[in-house]
């Protein structure tokens, strides 16, 4: 049988005589229908809530595009899937902060915090006399078919950025450029 509008009784017009069987369980305290209505209601929306923070979505922040302070994109993902579809083998910093830490990043001549700068590759020049050492980050070395200036990799519950760079270390009167990574804390 259908419920129509007009059936619903006003409460402005009409009182309820006797509880009905639904409410009479309940005592005189609590029998005002709302009030059941609203601990159905928010009783609903809790376990609703519960059930979503049991999912593992639930904990996840949805993947993003980075891009580094000098407009260079980086990987989104933080097991590097996205950058090197079959993965790598980390390799050990070569200086800084986090030598002693597992290895995370790979592919560099050196790979260290040293070349970071607000956890992206540094960009500038450094005279440390007689040696001039300039820093450009890059987007062509990360990656198998398209290429990035960083990615992330979780390693050891922590998730870090390795992006990419060139140093280029003049001095007595010779230049050499050498892919270098930055490894920085995300």
């Amino acid at each position: 049988m259908p419920l129509d509008v007009e059936q619903i009784p006003d409460t402005e017009t009409s009182s309820v005589t006797e509880p009905t069987r639904a409410l009479s369980g309940l005592g005189k305290a609590s029998t005002r229908r709302r009030t059941v209505l609203r601990g159905v209601g928010l009783s609903g929306l809790t376990l609703g809530a519960t059930a979503l923070s049991w999912s593992p979505v639930a904990g996840q922040r949805a993947a993003r595009a980075e891009n580094g302070p000098n407009g260079l994109r980086g990987w989104d993902r933080t097991d590097c899937r996205d950058a090197y579809p079959s993965g790598y083998t980390e390799q050990r910093d070569t200086g800084g902060a986090y030598q002693n830490e597992p290895a995370a990043c790979f592919g560099g001549d050196f790979m260290g915090s040293m070349y970071c700068t607000s956890g992206w590759h540094k960009k500038g020049t450094v005279r440390d006399a007689p040696i001039t050492y300039t820093y450009t980050p890059i987007s062509t070395a990360c990656g198998s078919s398209s290429t990035k200036n960083a990615w992330k990799w979780r390693v050891g519950g922590r998730t870090w950025r390795c992006s990419d760079g060139n140093t280029r270390v003049s001095g007595g009167g010779s230049t050499r450029t050498y892919l270098t990574i930055c490894r920085a804390p995300v």
